[in-house]
């Protein structure tokens, strides 16, 4: 699962998780964008 890290709307890096279940790594990969903001 992965999610771009934006920064005024330009990609600036992103975030990748695997390893657990789609929904897992889901929950992790926008914990890590949110820890960010």
């Amino acid at each position: 699962w992965g999610m771009p890290l934006l920064r005024d709307g330009m990609i600036v890096g992103a975030i990748g998780v695997s390893g657990g279940s789609g929904e897992q790594d889901e929950t992790i990969a926008r914990a890590g964008v949110a820890a960010l903001h």
